[in-house]
């Protein structure tokens, strides 16, 4: 190999790196025997080392002192008789117009002769090793004679391993007519060629003049060095070992990497077009085989190739071993994912498919994996495979348990595009429907049968005394789908179908098959599912929640709380639900039994417990690669953070699950998100913020769903923060309605009765404020949870002012345990209004400072001391009022922020270090401006 140079080489080298060695070796050559002899030089390389780049500039480098005559071999070619001579004699106008005339006659007669390989007579060159004695040739010779005589003459041939044979022995017999004479003659070859013609295995070998030149890749540094020439010096440092890697030191290919950083980044166009132009010099079938490479991927070995190509077991050795040379392949395998693309790219559509066909064959043939083989199916795209359905199925089965979702898709579309009958169709659309929706559920819609038209009104008879529908349908029935799209009746139609007997043949339904859109139905709608389980229907079919099941035990025990919650103690309640979230890892058959499990943690006042479960979820949703489980659980965190307090988090994880998927895909369920954005908003004091995401139109089946609730109850939060306190009475009963109908009335559920309470106090309904309370504290509920602390407050807030201290400390105490600290500020901030009331200054002012803290954690924005940090705004201020802060210097605002915090004028004097007398100042200015008393300090500065 040559040393680097780090500029360029002298003499017209200069586009040359690393060739200083090879450039110094040729001018040896040309000028040592410039006067008397001339001389023979072969550059040896491997492809792509800069063979043809040399000569051409040496070539230059002669130029003005030499006549030179050169010519470039090729594959295509390599059967022409006298090819490379032609481009010889075409090229140099020196010569005698006779000589060149006679010349090309000659060439064109031996073209047009077929060779008799028997006769040594035959005026062809091509029949008979010795050096033929054409007129035509002898003249060529001494023309070249003369021309020698005043100048040299230098020939120059590229790739000459690729020379037609005839060519080779012309030139041999004149550059042993002319050994004395200034003929220099300059040939590339490729060191690797094993061709019959190649210069190695012919009589050149043996002239004395002969001298050999090899060319190595460039390395690390001489890389380094190209790259600087095209790219500034800092980034053609970064690339180098990148570029050199895949590269192996070509220059063609380390130029074309430039050239695609420079437009792309990355390796792209000019790579490919290099990368091919590489492989298509070399001899067949290299090529073919880095493309059998390419296409086999993983599963290349040298039996599969050459099966693959057809191809001989020793060729493809010989093959491999050239491209293992090369650098292309290491261990049977491309070096670099680009090249591989580059191959591929390179190939025709038609013929890179068949390609892909014959690979799916041969390894369906070998008991290959599924996944391997449907893999080159798709790329084959060919759907005359009897064979095929199956092994996609298989493939998406293995695909989806690995968490490729995305493959797993597109097998199941694959195996669609090619299914026969509507069995087979109907199971592949389930699967692929189900696969779909853990992307995006609005992928499933497709896949829904067109709605029914609404019939007429039936009697209640015949509506109880419905046949069930044939499991064989035109379309497969997805009831977990249905009910997810809000199509409830059709969703549990669908259900009734799948439970009843199937056609004649076909296997009875699993029941654990079942036990997903049953507890989506539970989840979603226990109104219409306990509707449907007491009718005549389905009693004889399945008089209770679907049994227990190896795949999902626990499934009738979570069913039955979400459906009769109220009926079962919570403790059991919440314990069976922690079992099943432990049994089971995150998937397809449990998200439905986890969904409930999480809803029974939730919905039972153990918000804590829930939210560790649900972290895990969250985080196992993406690992498995589901953007709408992930959603879910996103949004199913969102609402346990709002039962922890902390609506700051709520606004964030609402938000990301609304991002997660469309509005579309949400479907009946787009409920939870939008009712923990909406309460979380109002709660921060984002009202026109809870207001636009109110302004989202959403399906009507949301209100028949439990998510819903959450909605109507999220709603009436906005409207009491707004001070539109009827409207909030509206959402709060409708809330309240559907829960009492539904049989749900659980007060964690959504504790309606305290929001309507709130709302009938702001309108001065203190004794219906103070019913609806009393109705709640009948309802079963933990002593130790968050709703029975909510219970205990707003009753103090209906109850005489005496007893409202004890009350709210008992709310404390419990909002404390159950770590609300939403909940928790308002509560104290209460109890300091209360202390204040009963005439505990000190105390009050403590408290009030108290809450101030506890709201801080959920909220950037300090609230009131003495009015409760509600997720209720401050009464709209009255026309002409000015801003909190609007005129107050600085002096006077730290001052105002003191006395709002209960400090008296002279503790505020030392914290300032100011007089009295300067703080009572400060203090009548800050009222003037503000028009306000001490006491109403802290709200209006809030």
């Amino acid at each position: 190999m040559g040393h680097p140079v780090t500029g360029a080489a002298r003499h017209g080298a200069v586009d040359l790196v690393e060739r200083a060695e090879e450039w110094a070796a040729l001018r040896s050559a040309y000028e040592d025997a410039a006067d008397t002899r001339g001389s023979l030089v072969v550059l040896g390389g491997a492809v792509g080392t800069g063979k043809t780049a040399l000569l051409r500039a040496w070539t230059e480098r002669v130029a003005p002192d030499a006549l030179v005559l050169t010519a470039t071999a090729c594959r295509a070619e390599r059967e022409l008789p006298l090819g490379v001579l032609e481009q010889l004699v075409r090229g140099c106008p020196e010569l005698p117009a006779a000589t060149v005339e006679r010349t090309l006659a000659w060439c064109d007669g031996a073209a047009s002769v077929p060779p008799i390989a028997d006769s040594p007579m035959t005026a062809s060159p091509m029949t008979d090793s010795s050096v033929p004695t054409s007129p035509a040739l002898r003249g060529l010779c001494e023309a070249l004679r003369r021309l020698v005589a005043e100048r040299p003459v230098l020939i120059a041939v590229d790739d000459a391993h690729h020379a037609d044979a005839a060519s080779l022995r012309c030139l041999l017999y004149v550059v042993r007519r002319l050994r004395s004479a200034r003929l220099h003659v300059l040939f590339t070859e490729y060191v690797h060629q094993k061709a019959d013609n190649a210069l190695l295995g012919s009589e050149f070998l043996h002239e004395p003049a002969l001298r050999r030149i090899g060319l190595e890749p460039l390395s690390k540094a001489g890389v380094a060095a190209v790259l600087a020439r095209q790219l500034d010096e800092e980034t053609a440092q970064d690339l180098t070992p990148v570029v050199h890697g895949m590269s192996a030191g070509r220059p063609l290919l380390v130029r074309a990497l430039a050239d695609d950083h420079r437009s792309t980044g990355r390796a792209g166009e000019a790579f490919g077009r290099a990368a091919l132009g590489f492989l298509y010099r070399h001899e067949t079938p290299v090529t073919e085989v880095a493309r059998a490479v390419a296409v086999l991927g993983e599963q290349a070995d040298p039996d599969l190739v050459g099966r693959l190509l057809d191809v001989d077991a020793a060729s493809v050795a010989r093959a491999v071993h050239q491209l293992t040379v090369a650098e292309v392949l290491h261990e049977g395998r491309l070096c670099h994912p680009a090249f591989g693309a580059a191959v591929l790219d390179g190939m025709p559509t038609e013929e890179r498919r068949a390609l892909h066909g014959r690979v799916a064959a041969l390894l369906y043939e070998e008991g290959a994996p599924a996944d391997e083989v449907a893999a080159h199916l798709v790329a084959a795209d060919r759907s005359d495979t009897p064979w095929a359905v199956p092994v996609f199925e298989e493939a998406a089965r293995l695909a989806l348990e690995d968490d490729r979702v995305e493959t797993g898709v597109g097998y199941l579309r694959a195996a669609h595009q090619r299914c026969e009958g509507p069995e087979q169709r109907n199971a592949i659309v389930g699967a692929l429907a189900d696969a779909e929706w853990r992307l995006d559920p609005a992928k499933v819609l497709r896949h829904l049968p067109d709605r029914a038209p609404a019939p007429g009104p039936a009697p209640a008879a015949a509506r109880t005394h419905v046949t069930a529908v044939p499991r064989v349908t035109p379309t497969p029935p997805l009831p977990a789908h249905l009910l997810w799209h809000g199509r409830v009746d059709e969703g549990l139609d669908a259900i009734s179908a799948l439970t009843g007997p199937g056609p004649a043949g076909t296997p009875s339904m699993n029941a654990a098959d079942l036990d997903t859109p049953w507890l989506w139905g539970a989840y979603l709608y226990p109104g219409h599912v306990k509707e449907r389980l007491g009718s005549d229907v389905l009693s004889a079919q399945r008089s209770a929640p679907p049994a227990a099941t190896p795949e999902l035990q626990g499934a009738g025990t979570l069913m039955n709380d979400l459906l009769r919650g109220g009926e079962h103690d919570a403790t059991e309640a919440a314990e069976a639900a922690e079992r099943t979230l432990n049994r089971y890892r995150l998937g397809p058959r449990t998200v439905a039994v986890q969904t409930a499990a999480l809803a029974t943690l939730t919905y039972r006042d153990r918000p804590h417990r829930a939210a560790a479960w649900c972290d895990g979820l969250i985080a196992q949703a993406g690992e498995r690669n589901s953007p709408t489980w992930q959603a879910w659980f996103t949004a199913w965190r969102a609402l346990i953070h709002l039962r922890q307090g902390d609506p700051a988090a709520a606004e964030r994880r609402s938000a990301t699950a609304l991002d997660l998927i469309g509005p579309k895909g949400w479907g009946a369920a787009i409920g939870l998100p939008l009712a923990a954005a909406v309460q979380a908003k109002a709660a921060l004091g984002d009202v026109d913020g809870a207001a636009a995401l109110l302004e989202r139109p959403v399906p009507q089946a949301v209100f028949q769903t439990r998510t819903g609730l959450h909605y109507l109850a999220a709603r009436g939060r906005y409207h009491l923060a707004t001070g539109c306190h009827y409207a909030a009475l509206c959402d709060f009963y409708a809330c309240g309605t559907r829960m009492s109908s539904w049989g749900v009335d659980l007060p964690a559920l959504e504790s309606w009765r305290l929001g309507a309470a709130e709302a009938y106090l702001a309108l001065g309904e203190s004794l219906l404020a103070r019913q609806l309370v009393d109705d709640q504290m009948t309802l079963p509920a933990p002593a130790d949870g968050r709703t029975w602390g909510m219970t205990l407050r707003l009753r103090a807030a209906t109850s005489p002012a005496p007893g409202r201290a004890e009350l709210l400390d008992e709310a404390v105490a419990v909002l404390r345990g159950a770590g609300d600290a939403f909940e928790l500020a308002r509560a104290v901030a209460e109890q300091s209004e209360a202390v204040r009331v009963g005439g505990e200054t000190e105390r009050a002012r403590l408290l009030a400072r108290k809450a101030e803290l506890l709201a801080r954690r959920w909220s950037s924005a300090a609230p009131s001391a003495t009015t409760p940090p509600a997720p209720t705004p401050a009464a709209p201020q009255r026309p002409g009022h000015p801003e909190p802060d609007a005129e107050l210097t600085e002096a006077e605002r730290r001052v105002a922020e003191l006395a709002a915090d209960g400090f008296t004028n002279r503790e505020i004097s030392r914290k300032l270090y100011v007089t009295v007398s300067t703080v009572e100042q400060h203090l009548t200015r800050i009222y003037r401006k503000l028009d306000v008393k001490r006491l109403d300090l802290q709200a209006v500065l809030g």
